[in-house]
């Protein structure tokens, strides 16, 4: 048998309410409340709080809309609520429960039904199956409109190293049965993350948050900038990147952006700001002011350099423009030049040979790729930040996941029972900080690298 269950609280948090000004007895379809804002027709309601055996799911009426200090539902009160109950705006009313045989499979639905309010969760058996995955989602019956689907949940259950595993752990050392409202399901996601984000900062590249030969993009003529991989961990300056290659070139050599930009000294780019048509007479560009007043400049378009020369510039730092190019002939432009093709004076083709990262998550290489290096995968050795969190079933990426289980059961403590102000003498924080130092002392001598011996600068 596998037990299923949701938390009836997630659909409460944050809803419009009222309150009962008046008793509403059983049986009848009308409530008096303190105030109608938010309200009207066609609404789920819940009257009542969670875990009180006489709390209510109903609707509000199709069509008579709330009124002075009247709310008329679409159908007969079961219970009878005293004044001052709470009557809240809630978006679903049912839950269904779902099984696959796989992760992505098709799923049966085991059955659909409406939230136990009267319990702090809403449960489902399954006597069906023995193994495969559940899912679950919500329902609201006014337009029968669900949720997406739940993370799936294995028959065997999360495994140790998941986020549900450790929350579970964390608020059954606070002796909690559930969520509260000082410590709900997202402070334990905001927590969690925040550990990882801990962890991460200790050191400065992490084993396992090392990745080798990821290819993140590909060389053509005229372009030296890469974006750089949407999870690395920091894309500014080079303290994240270990290591670039083209093709089955070796590595290029490490610059900081100050020695980059001293190697192009002499070199002006900018882009283009407006496609250029065959034969056209101006060539509208970003920035213009550090071309010459007139000469010419390269651009390449599918991996081939065209040449065009001007007689004059119009200056601007975001509207410039080369004018006087030629209609036809030499220094006339022979293709459709497209937006943002990179616009060169004075640059330098052939093997790229060394790489920096500017403060716009863009790796730089240099010189320009020549047509003997197009078309060559860019690989990158660079270390990933921590993989945020977002739901039960996400593992977490720590190779000792325990440590996030002392953090998590030691700021869920501080946030109960110290204002949530974080004692660094409490002993779950103390055991986090010797499974860190732990981490950091095993990862150090992975980390050493022979280094060749320097004298007066130069190498041998």
């Amino acid at each position: 048998m596998k037990h299923l269950a949701t938390d009836n609280s997630e659909i409460l948090k944050g809803r419009p309410f009222t309150f009962l000004i008046a008793e509403s007895a059983s049986g009848t379809a009308t409530l008096s409340v303190k105030s109608i804002q938010d309200f009207a027709i066609n609404q789920i309601l819940c009257i009542g709080d969670l875990g009180s055996e006489t709390t209510e799911i109903i609707k509000t009426h199709a069509s008579t809309a709330p009124t002075g200090t009247t709310i008329t539902l679409a159908s007969n009160l079961v219970y009878t609520h005293t004044p001052y109950t709470t009557v809240r705006i809630i978006p679903y009313d049912q839950v269904e429960f779902s099984h696959s045989v796989t992760e992505t499979g098709a799923k049966t639905v085991l059955t659909t039904k409406g939230f136990t309010m009267g319990s702090l969760e809403t449960i489902h058996d399954d006597l069906t199956y023995s193994s495969g995955y559940y899912f679950i989602r919500f329902k609201e019956t006014v337009t029968n409109s669900f949720t997406d689907y739940s993370d799936p949940i294995p028959f065997a259950g999360l495994g140790e190293n998941t986020v549900g595993f450790v929350i579970a752990y964390a608020l059954k050392r606070n002796k909690l049965d559930g969520f509260t409202d000082w410590v709900d399901y997202k402070f334990c996601m905001d927590e969690i993350n925040a550990c990882l984000d801990f962890i991460a900062g200790k050191l400065k590249g992490w084993t396992k948050l090392f990745k080798e030969n990821e290819i993140i993009g590909q060389t053509s003529r005229g372009t030296y900038k890469t974006a750089l991989p949407s999870d690395i961990w920091e894309d500014a300056g080079l303290k994240s990147v270990s290591d670039v290659r083209m093709g089955t070139s070796t590595g290029l050599s490490r610059k900081n952006i100050s020695e980059f930009e001293t190697d192009m000294e002499g070199v002006y780019h900018t882009q283009v700001r407006t496609a250029a048509a065959v034969g056209a007479t101006t060539l509208e560009v970003d920035n213009s002011y550090d071309f010459p007043d007139s000469g010419s400049v390269d651009v390449y378009v599918a991996n081939t350099l065209y040449t065009i020369t001007y007689t004059g510039v119009t200056r601007s730092a975001t509207a410039g423009v080369l004018t006087g190019v030629p209609a036809s002939g030499t220094g006339s432009i022979t293709a459709i030049i497209p937006v943002d093709t990179d616009v060169w004076h004075g640059e330098d083709e052939g093997e790229p040979d060394e790489f920096t990262v500017d403060d716009s998550g863009n790796l730089l290489t240099w010189p320009l790729p020549d047509a003997t290096y197009q078309n060559l995968n860019i690989y990158a050795d660079y270390y990933t930040g921590p993989t945020k969190v977002d739901s039960d079933s996400d593992t977490l990426d720590t190779f000792r996941y325990d440590s996030v289980k002392h953090w998590l059961t030691w700021v869920i403590r501080m946030q109960l029972k110290n204002d949530g102000i974080r004692d660094l003498r409490d002993g779950d924080y103390t055991q986090f900080l010797q499974i860190l130092t732990d981490y950091i002392r095993n990862e150090l001598p992975s980390q050493r690298k022979k280094r060749q011996p320097k004298l007066n600068q130069i190498s041998y």
